[in-house]
């Protein structure tokens, strides 16, 4: 080729300019390497690493929740429960019967025609400055004398609190009269065939009413259980039936005692 040929070609050939910039030097990247972002609005530093074990705040909760549920359904747990409600039901019933048991004594003594002060044991006195009633031996001496009882009041004030307590006890026959100004006097005569049906109406209503407050012991055990059928009402009945048993024997032999009056 001719000189002037190849310096023509040498000329076509475009030159780089100044502000082009070549780099001098590509070095491949491995593929191990690579790593690829996605776009994020959230800086860094404000992102919190939720890995398999981290919990939120409500997962948390709900943890916690759980473990509570599952103490309850320790079956040692429920144990003490129904212990606890047989001892308190029990504790009703029982005062229940007392009562009813008590009354009933009265009545058979009255129906026999004694004069004891067992006579007005039901007897309660509301005190106007007392927050609850008191038995009437709180508040006075009973003694008997021939076929009277004498009740002496140790406050003069509270004298007609306890003769207003002796007319609400209902006692058949027994009428407070007062002798002095902290005395009261109680006549008690032989019953009448009449006086001693009453009486013995009286003690009927008095077992049905301790009944009463047996069933509402019952209702009171069962609540907590859980309801009728649940663990423990079966125990709680048997406490019922057994004291209601029991009242219903002290109305038989009461009902003797009358008739051999």
């Amino acid at each position: 080729m001719r000189p002037s040929i190849v310096r023509s070609a040498i000329r076509a050939v475009p030159r780089p300019t100044a502000s082009a910039s070549v780099p001098a030097r590509i070095l491949p990247l491995a593929s191990s390497s690579l790593t690829i972002r996605t776009f994020s609005s959230t800086p860094l530093f404000l992102k919190k690493n939720k890995g398999p074990n981290v919990k939120t705040p409500k997962q948390k909760i709900k943890a916690v929740e759980d473990d509570e549920a599952g103490a309850n359904d320790d079956p040692g747990a429920g144990e003490v429960v129904i212990a606890e409600v047989l001892e308190k039901t029990q504790v009703k019933i029982e005062k229940a019967v007392h009562w009813a048991k008590a009354v009933i004594f009265e009545g058979v003594e009255r129906g026999r025609g004694r004069v004891t002060p067992a006579l007005l044991d039901s007897v309660r006195v509301q005190l106007p400055d007392s927050p609850g009633q008191c038995h009437l031996n709180a508040v006075a001496s009973i003694t008997t004398k021939g076929n009277a009882l004498f009740v002496e009041v140790w406050d003069t004030d509270a004298t007609k609190h306890v003769e207003s307590a002796i007319h609400q006890a209902n006692l058949p026959g027994i009428s407070p009269q007062k002798t002095g100004a902290n005395t009261l006097k109680i006549p008690v005569s032989r019953p009448t065939t009449e006086q001693r049906a009453e009486i013995l109406k009286s003690l009927a209503n008095t077992v049905e009413a301790a009944k009463q407050q047996i069933r509402m012991a019952r209702t009171d055990g069962f609540k907590p259980l859980g309801g009728r059928k649940s663990n423990g009402t079966d125990e709680v009945q048997k406490l019922v039936d057994e004291a209601s048993k029991e009242l219903d024997g002290q109305m038989v032999l009461a009902k003797k005692e009358f008739e051999k009056a």
